[in-house]
Protein backbone atom coordinates (compact mmCIF):
# COMPACT_ATOMS: atom_id res chain seq x y z
CA UNK A 1 0.00 0.00 0.00
CA UNK A 2 1.09 3.75 -0.91
CA UNK A 3 2.07 5.36 2.39
CA UNK A 4 -0.10 8.01 3.59
CA UNK A 5 2.40 11.22 3.21
CA UNK A 6 3.38 9.86 -0.97
CA UNK A 7 -1.03 9.64 -1.83
CA UNK A 8 -2.05 12.13 -4.12
CA UNK A 9 -4.22 14.99 -2.37
CA UNK A 10 -5.76 15.99 -5.70
CA UNK A 11 -8.44 14.10 -7.52
CA UNK A 12 -7.36 12.21 -10.94
CA UNK A 13 -10.74 12.04 -11.99
CA UNK A 14 -12.23 13.02 -15.74
CA UNK A 15 -14.60 15.25 -16.14
CA UNK A 16 -16.61 15.21 -19.81
CA UNK A 17 -15.24 18.54 -21.86
CA UNK A 18 -17.63 20.58 -24.65
CA UNK A 19 -17.60 18.61 -27.40
CA UNK A 20 -16.97 22.29 -29.28
CA UNK A 21 -14.00 23.17 -26.62
CA UNK A 22 -12.79 19.59 -26.70
CA UNK A 23 -12.43 19.83 -30.72
CA UNK A 24 -10.60 23.35 -30.37
CA UNK A 25 -8.03 21.97 -28.06
CA UNK A 26 -7.25 18.10 -30.02
CA UNK A 27 -7.14 20.37 -33.12
CA UNK A 28 -4.36 23.06 -31.42
CA UNK A 29 -2.52 20.08 -30.74
CA UNK A 30 -2.73 17.96 -33.32
CA UNK A 31 -2.11 21.14 -35.81
CA UNK A 32 0.73 21.96 -33.87
CA UNK A 33 2.51 18.85 -34.03
CA UNK A 34 1.98 18.56 -37.41
CA UNK A 35 3.15 22.17 -38.90
CA UNK A 36 6.22 22.44 -36.37
CA UNK A 37 6.84 19.05 -36.66
CA UNK A 38 7.41 17.84 -33.31
CA UNK A 39 8.29 14.30 -32.18
CA UNK A 40 5.18 14.51 -29.77
CA UNK A 41 3.34 16.58 -27.93
CA UNK A 42 0.84 16.37 -25.04
CA UNK A 43 -1.27 18.31 -23.07
CA UNK A 44 -2.96 18.18 -20.31
CA UNK A 45 -6.32 20.80 -18.96
CA UNK A 46 -7.52 20.81 -15.55
CA UNK A 47 -10.26 22.73 -13.56
CA UNK A 48 -10.69 22.66 -9.61
CA UNK A 49 -7.39 19.70 -9.73
CA UNK A 50 -9.18 18.15 -12.41
CA UNK A 51 -8.02 16.57 -15.25
CA UNK A 52 -10.40 17.44 -17.96
CA UNK A 53 -8.52 16.25 -20.99
CA UNK A 54 -5.33 14.57 -22.46
CA UNK A 55 -4.86 15.46 -25.87
CA UNK A 56 -1.96 13.85 -27.59
CA UNK A 57 0.26 12.98 -31.17
CA UNK A 58 3.28 11.43 -31.81
CA UNK A 59 5.69 9.27 -30.13
CA UNK A 60 7.86 9.77 -26.96
CA UNK A 61 10.26 7.28 -28.16
CA UNK A 62 10.53 6.36 -31.82
CA UNK A 63 13.46 3.28 -31.09
CA UNK A 64 10.90 1.81 -28.78
CA UNK A 65 7.60 2.85 -30.48
CA UNK A 66 6.42 4.33 -26.80
CA UNK A 67 3.82 6.85 -27.79
CA UNK A 68 3.31 9.94 -26.22
CA UNK A 69 0.79 9.85 -22.96
CA UNK A 70 -0.08 11.82 -19.97
CA UNK A 71 1.54 9.68 -17.29
CA UNK A 72 4.97 9.55 -19.67
CA UNK A 73 8.24 11.08 -18.45
CA UNK A 74 9.28 14.37 -20.03
CA UNK A 75 12.16 16.77 -19.01
CA UNK A 76 10.80 19.99 -17.64
CA UNK A 77 13.63 22.39 -17.81
CA UNK A 78 13.80 25.22 -15.91
CA UNK A 79 9.72 24.56 -14.41
CA UNK A 80 12.44 23.19 -11.97
CA UNK A 81 13.00 27.01 -10.96
CA UNK A 82 9.28 27.33 -9.68
CA UNK A 83 9.82 24.12 -7.10
CA UNK A 84 12.83 25.79 -5.94
CA UNK A 85 11.02 29.31 -5.58
CA UNK A 86 8.37 27.27 -3.80
CA UNK A 87 11.36 25.79 -1.14
CA UNK A 88 12.49 28.56 -0.79
CA UNK A 89 9.37 30.42 0.06
CA UNK A 90 8.08 27.63 3.10
CA UNK A 91 11.01 28.23 4.34
CA UNK A 92 10.52 32.27 4.28
CA UNK A 93 7.15 31.43 5.96
CA UNK A 94 8.49 29.18 8.50
CA UNK A 95 10.32 32.28 9.70
CA UNK A 96 13.58 30.77 8.43
CA UNK A 97 15.10 33.30 6.03
CA UNK A 98 13.47 36.59 4.66
CA UNK A 99 12.85 37.81 1.43
CA UNK A 100 15.19 40.45 1.40
CA UNK A 101 17.70 38.54 3.11
CA UNK A 102 21.28 37.98 1.39
CA UNK A 103 23.45 34.89 0.69
CA UNK A 104 25.45 35.60 3.40
CA UNK A 105 23.56 35.59 6.03
CA UNK A 106 22.78 31.88 5.34
CA UNK A 107 25.65 30.56 3.68
CA UNK A 108 29.03 32.01 5.09
CA UNK A 109 31.63 32.17 2.45
CA UNK A 110 29.00 31.94 -0.26
CA UNK A 111 29.74 33.58 -3.47
CA UNK A 112 28.34 37.14 -3.97
CA UNK A 113 27.30 37.22 -0.43
CA UNK A 114 25.09 40.55 -0.70
CA UNK A 115 22.61 39.09 -3.51
CA UNK A 116 19.39 39.26 -2.10
CA UNK A 117 17.45 36.23 -2.11
CA UNK A 118 13.74 37.88 -3.63
CA UNK A 119 16.13 39.29 -6.45
CA UNK A 120 17.76 35.98 -7.42
CA UNK A 121 14.09 34.67 -7.27
CA UNK A 122 12.97 37.15 -9.65
CA UNK A 123 15.97 37.21 -11.80
CA UNK A 124 17.03 40.76 -10.89
CA UNK A 125 19.66 40.38 -9.04
CA UNK A 126 22.27 41.76 -12.03
CA UNK A 127 23.65 38.39 -12.10
CA UNK A 128 25.12 36.60 -15.40
CA UNK A 129 22.93 34.00 -16.80
CA UNK A 130 24.67 31.25 -16.93
CA UNK A 131 27.43 29.50 -14.61
CA UNK A 132 31.39 30.73 -15.60
CA UNK A 133 32.47 28.83 -18.87
CA UNK A 134 30.92 27.58 -22.20
CA UNK A 135 28.89 24.85 -20.33
CA UNK A 136 26.53 24.38 -23.04
CA UNK A 137 29.22 23.69 -25.67
CA UNK A 138 31.21 21.38 -23.72
CA UNK A 139 27.38 19.94 -21.51
CA UNK A 140 29.86 19.93 -18.16
CA UNK A 141 28.56 21.64 -15.81
CA UNK A 142 30.01 22.63 -11.75
CA UNK A 143 29.22 19.89 -9.25
CA UNK A 144 27.84 20.92 -6.14
CA UNK A 145 31.17 21.28 -5.11
CA UNK A 146 32.37 23.33 -7.85
CA UNK A 147 29.67 25.72 -7.55
CA UNK A 148 30.90 28.74 -4.78
CA UNK A 149 34.09 28.25 -6.93
CA UNK A 150 32.97 28.90 -10.03
CA UNK A 151 30.16 31.39 -9.02
CA UNK A 152 32.71 33.70 -7.25
CA UNK A 153 33.86 34.24 -11.01
CA UNK A 154 30.58 35.52 -12.69
CA UNK A 155 29.97 38.73 -13.50
CA UNK A 156 27.60 41.08 -12.23
CA UNK A 157 25.94 42.58 -14.93
CA UNK A 158 24.02 45.36 -13.17
CA UNK A 159 23.45 46.56 -10.02
CA UNK A 160 20.46 44.59 -8.11
CA UNK A 161 17.05 45.87 -8.46
CA UNK A 162 17.90 47.78 -12.06
CA UNK A 163 17.08 45.23 -14.70
CA UNK A 164 15.47 41.68 -15.34
CA UNK A 165 18.35 39.50 -16.43
CA UNK A 166 17.17 35.51 -16.40
CA UNK A 167 20.08 33.62 -14.38
CA UNK A 168 20.48 30.04 -14.08
CA UNK A 169 23.13 30.21 -11.64
CA UNK A 170 21.12 32.45 -9.45
CA UNK A 171 18.79 29.28 -8.97
CA UNK A 172 21.57 27.36 -8.51
CA UNK A 173 22.78 29.70 -5.61
CA UNK A 174 18.94 29.14 -4.43
CA UNK A 175 18.99 25.58 -4.03
CA UNK A 176 22.37 25.74 -2.02
CA UNK A 177 20.78 28.51 0.10
CA UNK A 178 17.52 25.75 0.60
CA UNK A 179 20.27 22.95 1.43
CA UNK A 180 22.26 25.29 4.02
CA UNK A 181 19.01 26.59 5.36
CA UNK A 182 17.11 22.94 5.69
CA UNK A 183 19.88 21.03 6.47
CA UNK A 184 19.24 18.33 3.61
CA UNK A 185 19.97 18.17 -0.28
CA UNK A 186 17.78 20.16 -2.30
CA UNK A 187 17.08 16.75 -4.14
CA UNK A 188 15.53 15.88 -0.89
CA UNK A 189 13.77 18.62 0.03
CA UNK A 190 11.88 18.82 -2.75
CA UNK A 191 10.70 15.41 -2.91
CA UNK A 192 10.14 14.82 0.88
CA UNK A 193 8.23 18.80 1.32
CA UNK A 194 6.75 19.16 -2.09
CA UNK A 195 6.70 16.40 -3.83
CA UNK A 196 5.01 13.68 -1.57
CA UNK A 197 2.86 15.88 0.09
CA UNK A 198 1.34 16.63 -3.74
CA UNK A 199 1.10 13.52 -4.89
CA UNK A 200 3.28 14.50 -7.80
CA UNK A 201 4.83 10.97 -7.95
CA UNK A 202 6.09 10.66 -11.05
CA UNK A 203 8.09 13.69 -10.90
CA UNK A 204 11.88 13.10 -10.37
CA UNK A 205 15.24 14.13 -10.87
CA UNK A 206 16.48 11.12 -13.16
CA UNK A 207 14.42 9.92 -15.73
CA UNK A 208 12.17 7.00 -14.80
CA UNK A 209 10.47 4.72 -17.02
CA UNK A 210 8.28 5.14 -19.20
CA UNK A 211 10.18 8.26 -20.42
CA UNK A 212 10.45 10.19 -23.45
CA UNK A 213 13.54 10.40 -25.49
CA UNK A 214 14.50 13.66 -26.23
CA UNK A 215 15.07 14.91 -29.97
CA UNK A 216 15.84 18.02 -32.22
CA UNK A 217 14.75 18.34 -35.97
CA UNK A 218 16.58 19.01 -38.66
CA UNK A 219 15.56 22.21 -40.49
CA UNK A 220 15.97 21.42 -43.63
CA UNK A 221 14.91 17.51 -43.90
CA UNK A 222 12.60 15.46 -41.56
CA UNK A 223 15.64 13.74 -39.92
CA UNK A 224 15.80 13.19 -36.23
CA UNK A 225 18.72 13.80 -34.33
CA UNK A 226 18.77 12.59 -30.91
CA UNK A 227 20.24 14.80 -28.24
CA UNK A 228 22.01 14.24 -25.29
CA UNK A 229 20.96 14.07 -21.91
CA UNK A 230 22.84 16.52 -19.88
CA UNK A 231 23.58 16.73 -16.27
CA UNK A 232 22.94 19.86 -14.76
CA UNK A 233 24.68 18.46 -11.18
CA UNK A 234 25.54 21.89 -8.85
CA UNK A 235 23.01 23.52 -11.93
CA UNK A 236 19.74 21.34 -11.03
CA UNK A 237 17.79 23.71 -8.74
CA UNK A 238 17.53 25.27 -12.53
CA UNK A 239 16.42 22.72 -14.88
CA UNK A 240 16.88 18.82 -13.55
CA UNK A 241 13.25 17.94 -12.94
CA UNK A 242 11.95 15.04 -15.39
CA UNK A 243 7.78 15.52 -14.89
CA UNK A 244 4.70 13.79 -16.92
CA UNK A 245 1.83 16.38 -18.36
CA UNK A 246 -0.54 14.46 -15.60
CA UNK A 247 1.76 15.61 -12.45
CA UNK A 248 2.43 19.27 -13.70
CA UNK A 249 -1.94 19.13 -14.02
CA UNK A 250 -1.40 19.13 -10.64
CA UNK A 251 1.19 21.47 -10.20
CA UNK A 252 -0.07 23.96 -12.33
CA UNK A 253 -3.53 23.67 -9.78
CA UNK A 254 -1.00 23.88 -6.57
CA UNK A 255 0.24 26.54 -7.84
CA UNK A 256 -3.24 28.86 -8.66
CA UNK A 257 -4.36 27.28 -4.93
CA UNK A 258 -1.93 26.05 -2.81
CA UNK A 259 -2.00 22.98 -0.37
CA UNK A 260 -1.72 22.90 3.71
CA UNK A 261 1.13 20.65 3.88
CA UNK A 262 3.29 22.58 1.56
CA UNK A 263 2.79 26.20 1.11
CA UNK A 264 -0.53 28.55 1.78
CA UNK A 265 -2.80 30.48 -0.44
CA UNK A 266 -1.43 34.25 0.70
CA UNK A 267 2.08 33.00 0.09
CA UNK A 268 1.48 32.04 -3.24
CA UNK A 269 0.05 35.30 -3.89
CA UNK A 270 3.39 37.34 -2.94
CA UNK A 271 4.87 34.92 -5.35
CA UNK A 272 2.57 35.95 -8.30
CA UNK A 273 2.53 39.75 -7.80
CA UNK A 274 4.37 41.60 -10.09
CA UNK A 275 8.46 42.15 -9.30
CA UNK A 276 9.87 43.73 -12.62
CA UNK A 277 8.59 43.86 -16.23
CA UNK A 278 10.71 41.13 -18.24
CA UNK A 279 10.08 42.65 -21.71
CA UNK A 280 9.81 46.57 -21.84
CA UNK A 281 8.27 47.28 -25.40
CA UNK A 282 5.37 45.15 -24.63
CA UNK A 283 4.76 44.80 -20.61
CA UNK A 284 3.51 41.08 -21.75
CA UNK A 285 6.21 38.94 -19.81
CA UNK A 286 6.40 40.13 -16.50
CA UNK A 287 8.33 38.29 -13.19
CA UNK A 288 7.09 37.60 -9.84
CA UNK A 289 9.10 35.64 -6.86
CA UNK A 290 10.08 32.51 -8.57
CA UNK A 291 7.04 32.38 -11.13
CA UNK A 292 6.62 33.92 -14.76
CA UNK A 293 3.41 36.43 -15.50
CA UNK A 294 2.08 36.30 -18.71
CA UNK A 295 -0.57 39.24 -19.79
CA UNK A 296 -2.90 38.33 -22.11
CA UNK A 297 -5.23 41.43 -22.90
CA UNK A 298 -6.87 41.69 -19.53
CA UNK A 299 -5.96 38.23 -18.29
CA UNK A 300 -2.73 37.10 -16.32
CA UNK A 301 -1.17 33.78 -16.51
CA UNK A 302 1.27 32.52 -13.90
CA UNK A 303 3.91 29.58 -14.46
CA UNK A 304 7.05 28.65 -16.20
CA UNK A 305 8.26 27.45 -19.18
CA UNK A 306 11.54 24.80 -20.04
CA UNK A 307 14.04 23.90 -22.26
CA UNK A 308 16.64 21.44 -21.86
CA UNK A 309 18.07 19.74 -25.29
CA UNK A 310 15.60 17.20 -26.63
CA UNK A 311 12.78 19.42 -24.46
CA UNK A 312 10.41 21.63 -23.89
CA UNK A 313 7.33 21.99 -21.28
CA UNK A 314 5.29 24.66 -19.96
CA UNK A 315 2.94 24.67 -17.23
CA UNK A 316 0.60 28.01 -16.58
CA UNK A 317 -2.80 28.50 -15.00
CA UNK A 318 -5.20 31.04 -14.20
CA UNK A 319 -6.56 31.52 -9.96
CA UNK A 320 -9.10 33.55 -10.88
CA UNK A 321 -10.50 30.85 -13.02
CA UNK A 322 -9.23 28.14 -11.57
CA UNK A 323 -7.66 26.61 -14.25
CA UNK A 324 -4.37 25.15 -15.45
CA UNK A 325 -2.44 23.61 -18.94
CA UNK A 326 0.51 21.65 -18.51
CA UNK A 327 2.12 20.65 -22.40
CA UNK A 328 5.34 18.86 -23.31
CA UNK A 329 7.07 17.97 -26.15
CA UNK A 330 10.46 16.11 -27.08
CA UNK A 331 11.83 18.95 -28.91
CA UNK A 332 14.96 21.40 -29.00
CA UNK A 333 12.78 23.67 -30.74
CA UNK A 334 10.60 25.21 -33.45
CA UNK A 335 7.60 25.78 -31.20
CA UNK A 336 6.96 28.41 -28.52
CA UNK A 337 5.82 26.47 -25.88
CA UNK A 338 4.50 29.13 -23.85
CA UNK A 339 2.47 30.75 -26.44
CA UNK A 340 0.90 27.42 -26.97
CA UNK A 341 0.07 26.24 -23.40
CA UNK A 342 -1.89 30.16 -23.03
CA UNK A 343 -3.57 29.57 -25.90
CA UNK A 344 -4.82 26.75 -24.52
CA UNK A 345 -6.14 29.34 -21.60
CA UNK A 346 -7.64 31.58 -23.45
CA UNK A 347 -9.56 28.85 -25.25
CA UNK A 348 -11.08 27.66 -22.00
CA UNK A 349 -11.17 30.50 -20.41
CA UNK A 350 -13.76 31.34 -23.42
CA UNK A 351 -15.82 28.29 -22.29
CA UNK A 352 -15.55 28.85 -19.17
CA UNK A 353 -17.27 31.84 -19.28
CA UNK A 354 -20.21 30.22 -20.43
CA UNK A 355 -20.72 28.10 -17.38
CA UNK A 356 -24.11 28.87 -15.64
CA UNK A 357 -24.47 30.81 -12.38
CA UNK A 358 -25.14 29.03 -9.23
CA UNK A 359 -25.84 29.49 -5.92
CA UNK A 360 -23.36 30.02 -3.13
CA UNK A 361 -22.67 30.04 0.26
CA UNK A 362 -25.43 32.02 2.41
CA UNK A 363 -24.51 35.73 4.10
CA UNK A 364 -23.36 35.65 7.68
CA UNK A 365 -25.85 37.49 9.59
CA UNK A 366 -23.38 40.06 10.64
CA UNK A 367 -21.80 40.94 6.74
CA UNK A 368 -25.45 41.07 5.46
CA UNK A 369 -25.74 44.93 6.43
CA UNK A 370 -22.38 46.04 4.79
CA UNK A 371 -23.60 44.71 1.35
CA UNK A 372 -24.74 46.93 -1.18
CA UNK A 373 -23.55 50.78 -2.39
CA UNK A 374 -21.39 53.05 -0.25
CA UNK A 375 -19.45 56.60 -1.11
CA UNK A 376 -15.73 57.80 -0.24
CA UNK A 377 -13.98 60.63 -2.22
CA UNK A 378 -17.28 61.19 -4.17
CA UNK A 379 -16.57 57.49 -6.04
CA UNK A 380 -19.46 54.87 -5.42
CA UNK A 381 -18.20 50.96 -4.30
CA UNK A 382 -20.14 48.21 -4.05
CA UNK A 383 -19.89 45.87 -1.13
CA UNK A 384 -20.58 41.61 -2.01
CA UNK A 385 -20.55 38.08 -1.24
CA UNK A 386 -19.08 36.51 -3.58
CA UNK A 387 -17.58 32.61 -3.43
CA UNK A 388 -17.74 32.65 0.59
CA UNK A 389 -15.87 35.74 1.01
CA UNK A 390 -16.92 40.03 1.42
CA UNK A 391 -15.20 41.34 -1.81
CA UNK A 392 -15.82 44.63 -2.86
CA UNK A 393 -15.29 47.12 -6.00
CA UNK A 394 -15.61 50.18 -8.10
CA UNK A 395 -19.43 50.42 -8.90
CA UNK A 396 -17.96 51.69 -12.60
CA UNK A 397 -15.97 48.99 -13.04
CA UNK A 398 -16.54 46.82 -16.25
CA UNK A 399 -17.32 43.75 -16.56
CA UNK A 400 -14.99 41.07 -15.99
CA UNK A 401 -13.27 43.15 -13.36
CA UNK A 402 -11.77 41.89 -10.26
CA UNK A 403 -13.37 42.44 -6.88
CA UNK A 404 -11.06 43.42 -4.52
CA UNK A 405 -11.60 40.20 -1.18
CA UNK A 406 -11.60 40.76 2.25
CA UNK A 407 -10.39 38.02 4.78
CA UNK A 408 -12.06 38.15 8.49
CA UNK A 409 -9.71 39.04 11.21
CA UNK A 410 -12.07 39.54 14.05
CA UNK A 411 -15.73 41.09 14.82
CA UNK A 412 -16.12 43.91 12.18
CA UNK A 413 -12.47 44.01 11.14
CA UNK A 414 -11.72 42.98 8.10
CA UNK A 415 -7.75 42.84 5.68
CA UNK A 416 -8.00 43.36 2.27
CA UNK A 417 -5.98 40.36 0.30
CA UNK A 418 -5.32 41.31 -3.02
CA UNK A 419 -5.73 44.50 -5.25
CA UNK A 420 -4.35 47.91 -4.63
CA UNK A 421 -5.66 48.12 -0.80
CA UNK A 422 -3.70 44.21 0.34
CA UNK A 423 -3.22 44.47 3.78
CA UNK A 424 -5.27 47.61 4.56
CA UNK A 425 -7.91 47.13 6.71
CA UNK A 426 -11.55 47.40 6.46
CA UNK A 427 -13.29 48.70 9.91
CA UNK A 428 -17.00 48.69 10.81
CA UNK A 429 -18.72 51.05 13.19
CA UNK A 430 -21.93 50.35 14.62
CA UNK A 431 -24.32 52.27 16.87
CA UNK A 432 -24.80 51.24 20.41
CA UNK A 433 -27.84 48.75 18.89
CA UNK A 434 -25.42 47.78 16.65
CA UNK A 435 -26.46 49.36 13.50
CA UNK A 436 -23.94 50.20 10.86
CA UNK A 437 -22.78 53.61 10.80
CA UNK A 438 -20.22 53.45 8.48
CA UNK A 439 -16.99 51.60 7.43
CA UNK A 440 -13.28 52.74 7.02
CA UNK A 441 -10.97 51.34 4.59
CA UNK A 442 -7.34 52.24 4.35
CA UNK A 443 -8.78 54.80 6.93
CA UNK A 444 -11.17 56.39 4.33
CA UNK A 445 -14.43 56.75 5.76
CA UNK A 446 -17.42 54.79 3.29
CA UNK A 447 -20.59 56.04 3.74
CA UNK A 448 -24.43 55.09 2.48
CA UNK A 449 -24.56 58.86 0.81
CA UNK A 450 -21.58 60.76 -0.55
CA UNK A 451 -20.10 63.46 1.86
CA UNK A 452 -17.35 66.04 1.54
CA UNK A 453 -13.87 65.64 3.15
CA UNK A 454 -14.38 66.88 6.98
CA UNK A 455 -17.98 66.46 7.17
CA UNK A 456 -18.52 66.32 10.97
CA UNK A 457 -21.15 63.72 10.33
CA UNK A 458 -18.29 61.71 8.63
CA UNK A 459 -15.24 62.85 10.44
CA UNK A 460 -16.27 61.78 14.04
CA UNK A 461 -14.40 59.06 15.77
CA UNK A 462 -15.27 56.33 18.38
CA UNK A 463 -13.56 57.19 21.73
CA UNK A 464 -13.85 53.83 22.56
Amino acid sequence: MMPAQSRPRYPASVEVLDADLEWRLRQLVASTQRQRRLPSLVMVVQRSGLQLATFAAGKADFKSGLAAEAGVQYRVGSITKTLTAVAVMRLAGQGRIAVDDNLGRHWGGAPHPDLEIGRLLSHTAGLQREPVGEVWESLVLPSREELPGNAAAARRLYPGGSWWHYSNLGYALLGEVVARVAGESWEEHIRRHILEPLGMLRTSMEPQSPHARGYAVSPYSDELIEEPAVDTKGVAPAAQIWSTPSDLAIWSHFLNHGHPDVLGQAVLQEMRSLRVVADLDGWRLGWGLGLMLLRRGGRVYQGHTGSMPGFLAACFGSPEADLGVAVVTNSTGSVRIGELAAQALDILQEHASSVPWAPGAPVPEMVRPLLGRWWTEWSEWVFSWRDGALVSRAADAPDGANWERYEELGPDLYRCANGTERGEELRVVRDSEGKVQKMYRATYPLTREPKPFGDPLQADRQSS
